[in-house]
């Protein structure tokens, strides 16, 4: 793992326009951030990716793109930052795969169902991936950390140990973390 002081100048480099230190930190983190969207990929899709024509390297590569096509740059504060933004563009890059595949005509494993049906389903769905980005927004503003801490561990899938060292606190501290957002967001989930 390389060290937070590293990414962050690369970071802060590259963002002042420096084409090289862009290529350096592209080159550091590219392998790990394919394999979190490989990760993530068979989290989703099962662990072969039966009939999925996306690869991590290419889910990566998007990830890049709508990063630097930011209306405005972002100045990334270091390694955390980064890759918590990062997280969600993946993700968001990830989430319009699977409505562009679920929206297809044709496609394997696809279920027929009524427009009735249809139109239920994509509603509740909808309505609950709502419900968890309004709570994760709500945790942010709370805490943070607590919400960082989600975001490695159910959208990067790291380990408790790994969240300790990127986010540079105690494993008490982030297992205590863990504990109260599972906790907080349940509550939270569970009133809407």
């Amino acid at each position: 793992m390389e060290k937070e002081g590293e990414i962050t100048l690369l970071l802060r480099q590259a963002s002042s326009g420096d084409e090289h230190a862009h290529e350096e930190l592209v080159r550091r983190v590219y392998g790990d951030l394919e394999n979190v969207a490989g990760r993530r990929m068979r989290d989703r899709f099962g662990p072969d990716l039966a009939g999925i024509t996306l690869e991590p390297a290419a889910l990566v590569n998007e990830t890049f793109l709508k990063l630097l096509q930011q209306e405005r740059p972002v100045d990334f504060k270091n390694r955390r930052h980064f890759f918590a933004f990062a997280t969600r563009v993946m993700l968001r890059a990830l989430t319009d795969y699977q409505r562009a595949r679920a929206a297809a005509k044709r496609g394997g494993g696809q279920v027929r169902v009524t427009l009735t049906g249809l139109a239920k389903h994509k509603e509740s769905v909808d309505s609950a991936a709502e419900e968890v980005r309004a709570a994760l927004a709500e945790l942010e503003e709370l805490d943070l950390r607590k919400a960082e801490v989600v975001a490695l561990r159910v959208f990067w899938g790291c380990s408790m140990l790994e969240i300790s060292e990127t986010l540079e606190a105690s494993l008490r501290t982030i297992e205590r973390d863990w504990r109260f957002a599972r906790s907080w967001l349940r509550k939270r989930l569970s009133e809407t």
